[in-house]
């Protein structure tokens, strides 16, 4: 018998490639630096409330000219203001949802995924303990995983029904809490656009109790948020690039990258003057993705967004984007508990996430053991039907691999 100790990564291999890495992004970062002052000097030859319209128009000339424009277009708040938190609500509702999913598995006992949301309640000033709920579900027939061509369903169609569930779940929730203390925040984490690819089988169904939830969240009149932490979005500063072109050279060609811009992110812009819990102007992205959202539910399903500084007083900045739906953002009472009631629940935590969706991933969350232990609830059941399947030879190696023990003994 010998005894194979299991590999380990060979770390003084990668040394001369971390040192390399190391000054190609110190250099990047200088880099970044210089476009983030031409941006700034672009944004504040911009920020005169009196240029608003200017703004728009410029918007509106390259939407007209169907340049291909992905940008931010600002609502009706000056584009380089900003806006500090609210006072705390003396009580408030939030509803937070997360999701997770296993995905099917060729070499499992059979063919399934698994959708889990978990959801939290808090009755923030009332002293209550939160609500906590957790709904598996679990999906064998064939029609679930195929597509229509009889193909097996790929990760990102389960991710997209994984998407529609948490959305479904979020309003079922809230809807159970309209009665209770108001504001109503009712919180997801990620982009509020929902962009699901033309090869999902049951797309417009889904999209129809995508549109559906929001709906009945905008009938209690929840503060619908999607939270985007350390969000990787340029539309500002594709907005400043076209900002920054004549009108006569707009076209697809000179917007299909962002010039002298190109590179940087609108966190490291807002970075540069969002104090903690300031919030940036609101803007709208002008994208296919949100008219859809607008030809589907109305201009009320439109989706606006801001940014918000979440770190805590004294930190570095912390950039967030928050996603909300038009009903949202022409209610500016609204939108300001919403910020204040964000930023605190970001302070709860050294992280400087929202709590809420912290606990909400935790609920959702799948762990390994759990999900092996799922697979030999469904080779029981099987058993008990008189069919014998089980995990492949190929899944037990893995499971083995990536166990606690270190060493393989071979025959």
């Amino acid at each position: 018998m010998v005894q194979v100790e299991s590999m380990v990564l060979e770390f003084q291999k990668l040394t001369q490639q971390v040192d390399k890495m190391g000054a190609y992004l110190a250099a990047q970062e200088v880099d970044i630096e210089s476009k983030l002052e031409i941006a700034l000097r672009i944004m504040e030859a911009y920020a005169d409330p009196a240029l608003l319209a200017l703004v728009h128009e410029r918007v509106q000339d390259a939407v007209e000219k169907d340049a291909g424009y992905r940008g931010a277009r600002p609502l009706d708040e000056p584009i380089m203001h900003r806006y500090l938190p609210a006072a705390p609500p003396a009580s408030a509702t939030i509803v937070a949802t997360d999701g997770s999913q296993i995905a099917p598995d060729r070499h499992s006992s059979s063919n399934y995924y698994l959708l889990n949301t978990g959801t939290i309640i808090i009755h923030t000033g009332s002293g209550m303990p939160p609500t906590i709920i957790s709904e598996p579900y679990l999906f064998y027939e064939t029609g679930y995983l195929q597509t229509t061509d009889r193909a097996p369903i790929t990760a990102a169609i389960v991710s997209a029904r994984r998407t529609v569930a948490e959305m479904a779940a979020l309003a079922e929730n809230a809807w159970h809490q309209r009665g209770e203390a108001r504001p109503l925040l009712a919180l997801l984490d990620g982009p509020l656009l929902f962009v699901m690819g033309k090869d999902v089988p049951d797309r417009s169904q889904l999209l129809s109790i995508y549109f559906g939830a929001m709906t009945r969240l905008r009938e209690v009149n929840a503060g619908l948020v999607g939270y985007t932490d350390r969000p990787r979005s340029r539309f500002a500063i594709n907005m400043l690039h076209l900002l920054d072109l004549a009108p006569e050279t707009v076209s697809r060609s000179s917007l299909a990258n962002d010039g002298r811009l190109e590179g940087i992110r609108d966190i490291a812009l807002f970075a540069t003057f969002l104090d903690p819990g300031e919030r940036s102007a609101l803007f709208v992205q002008m994208s296919p993705q949100n008219k859809e959202f607008r030809r589907a539910g109305g201009d009320s399903h439109e989706i606006a967004f801001f940014y918000l500084n979440v770190a805590g007083q004294g930190e570095p900045p912390k950039i967030a984007r928050v996603d909300i739906p038009m009903w949202v953002a022409e209610n500016r009472e609204l939108v300001g508990e919403l910020q204040v009631l964000i930023y605190l629940q970001c302070q709860e935590l050294m992280s400087r996430y929202p709590y809420a969706l912290t606990r909400a991933d935790e609920l959702a969350l799948v762990k390994f053991d759990e999900a092996r232990q799922l697979d030999l609830m469904i080779q029981v059941a099987l058993n008990r039907q008189g069919v014998f399947n089980s995990r492949s030879d190929k899944q037990k190696g893995k499971d083995a691999a990536r166990s606690p023990r270190t060493r393989f003994e071979m025959r």
